[in-house]
């Protein structure tokens, strides 16, 4: 291939050339307009070497200020020039803007820093502080604060965070009340005396469809959110809200167990005695109306008793500590009552003996805990599935993971790792509101549900992006036919409200366990990137992640489908 052909191969913004002294001596018309920058100016400066040794190049990147503070980010190839008698000439080359792309690569870090702060936090201060100081040090903010939002007022209250007293900030806060609270980020710039632009972003953190707290920035800066940023605001916001709503659960079960505890000190919902084959003999009631509990048991073992749980193991784990006749404390057991609904029981109990040492049963005292247990149940599900739409969440698909390479490995078989990303899903938001938009992911969800086996793990990682493990792939084929059935199933058309319909296709990227990724967290890196390329190609398609022959990580995946 001649050099002149070489060049024309590069996907281009602009043309340049330079000569024999390193002096750029010519640029194509759209240079200023797609970088903003003064062609005169030195940006080859950290490429000088390679240049004074006229070497060839390829995407270099430079990063250049533009003084309103955003960035430009540039890609330059370029190739030296001799004469017929090998004489340096200079050199010619192309470049690219890849501002857009390398915006995205820092919104998608921003994202995942706040969902590792929340997901490794052991309290509400510390996830909070450590989710906002990811925001502001990839952002650039000066202050971060966390809001509670009243739910009945509307009024919000501060939780955590770190700043300097602004009041114009907090009426501003004030006054955009009805923006925020419907789901939308609001910003907003004022002059100070003292120190020129102040600028306050803010946007809400939501879980379950309301706004529960406010997340707001402010600092000294010039520019505004860009729209990558703004798009990314709904994942955040729902990442802090489910923590928030997670977190404020765990405190309400706390202090209702606290309460509960120093309540039933001295105190139980009854009391219970069994003989010396462990067959109930007396139930005698306390307060709260544990009386259905004794229905149909006496004389008979607690574990010959139909219950809803503890499974079998649980009841023979039981049923050893009695035999060694040793004091029990809170063992739970549930049964589903004559209405239809299911109680939990804590029971305590201590063994009697003769006075000449003869096992004569046990007797204790039972609570009912089902608000308790309930709570649990809650929390568990908050903790490790998405509250929108039921699908197991970002925190619960890492060790779901690692379980599913682990089993690959010993049956020596294949696994696939399939990341979904929407296109045009804002569009939805934008045009029909954000229910429409959250009845759109619950409908996503069951469509990825009904394609996949019931043994595949299925998660949404925020926003529009879903993962799905493909446990016991034989080959490349099969992972390509589940794969082109998801990418179909996300195109049909979709049911809005009042009859609105909408049709978005989604870009799918694929990477494969042992084949090109050795752990978790490669394959998830991997699937990525590909998905990324199928984006580039298109959208509407899926790409499967391939290293190259030389094993590079970091080349374009190979693969690309369009979907039906």
């Amino acid at each position: 291939m001649n050099s002149t052909s070489a060049l024309s191969g590069l996907f281009a913004d602009w043309y340049w050339e330079m000569d024999g002294q390193l002096r750029l001596t010519h640029t194509s018309g759209p240079f200023t307009s797609k970088t903003g920058l003064d062609a005169a100016d030195d940006y080859w400066e950290h490429n000088r070497r390679s240049l004074e040794r006229h070497e060839p190049f390829r995407d270099f990147e430079i990063q250049r200020p533009l003084g309103d503070g955003r960035c430009v980010w540039l890609a330059l190839s370029g190739e030296p020039l001799f004469d017929a008698e090998g004489v340096f000439q200079g050199y010619r080359g192309v470049g690219r803007n890849i501002t857009a792309q390398k915006r995205g690569e820092q919104v998608l870090r921003l994202e995942h820093a706040v969902a590792r702060a929340l997901a490794q936090a052991n309290g509400v201060a510390e996830g909070i502080q450590a989710g906002l100081r990811a925001i502001c040090d990839i952002e650039g903010w000066d202050y971060g604060r966390c809001f509670r939002v009243d739910p009945a007022s509307g009024e919000i209250a501060l939780e955590e965070g770190w700043f300097a007293r602004e009041p114009a900030t907090e009426q501003f806060l004030g006054r955009s009340r009805a923006a925020w609270q419907s789901g939308k980020p609001v910003f907003a710039k004022s002059p100070l005396e003292s120190a020129g632009a102040f600028a306050t972003f803010a946007f809400p953190a939501v879980a379950q469809g309301r706004t529960i707290g406010l997340l707001a920035f402010s600092g000294h800066r010039a520019g505004e959110p860009d729209e990558r940023l703004m798009e990314a605001t709904q994942a955040i916001g729902s990442l802090f809200g489910q923590f928030l709503q997670r977190k404020q659960a765990e405190e309400m079960l706390r202090e209702s167990e606290e309460r509960f505890r120093r309540l039933t000190h001295l105190s139980s919902d009854f009391f219970w005695e069994t003989d010396g084959q462990h067959r109930i003999t007396k139930i005698v009631h306390g307060p709260n109306g544990a009386a259905q509990i004794s229905r149909g048991i006496i004389g008979k073992h607690p574990w010959s008793v139909a219950s809803a749980s503890p499974d079998q193991a649980g009841w023979a784990a039981h049923m050893a500590q009695l035999n060694s006749h040793l004091p029990f404390r809170d063992f739970e057991f549930s049964r589903v009552m004559p209405d239809g609904g299911t109680r939990y029981f804590a029971v305590s109990g201590e063994p009697r003996f003769t006075a000449d040492g003869v096992f004569g049963g046990y007797r204790g005292i039972g609570r009912d805990v089902t608000e308790i247990a309930l709570a649990r149940e809650r929390i568990a599900s908050l903790a490790y599935n998405d509250a929108l739409t039921g699908l197991a969440n970002r925190t619960s698909l890492g060790p779901s993971l690692e379980q599913a390479i682990e089993r690959t490995r010993r049956h020596r078989s294949k696994l696939a790792g399939v990341f979904i990303d929407l296109d045009g899903f804002k569009q939805v938001n934008d045009v029909h509101g954000h229910a429409a938009g959250d009845a759109f992911l619950v409908e996503v969800a069951r469509r990825l549900r009904r394609v996949l086996r019931a043994s595949d793990v299925v998660a949404r990682l925020g926003g529009d992006e879903f993962f799905v493990v493909l446990e016991q792939m034989q080959d490349t084929a099969a992972v390509e036919r589940v794969v082109s059935k998801l990418a179909s199933e996300m195109l049909r058309p979709y049911d809005l409200f009042g009859g609105a319909k909408a049709r978005v296709s989604a870009s799918l990227g694929v990477s494969l366990f042992p084949d090109d990724a050795g752990d978790a967290a490669t394959l998830m890196a991997h699937a990525d990137k590909a998905m990324y390329a199928a984006k580039r190609a298109g959208k509407n398609a899926f790409c499967i992640f391939s290293a190259g022959a030389a094993g590079n990580p970091n080349s374009v995946p190979s693969t690309d489908h369009r979907a039906a």
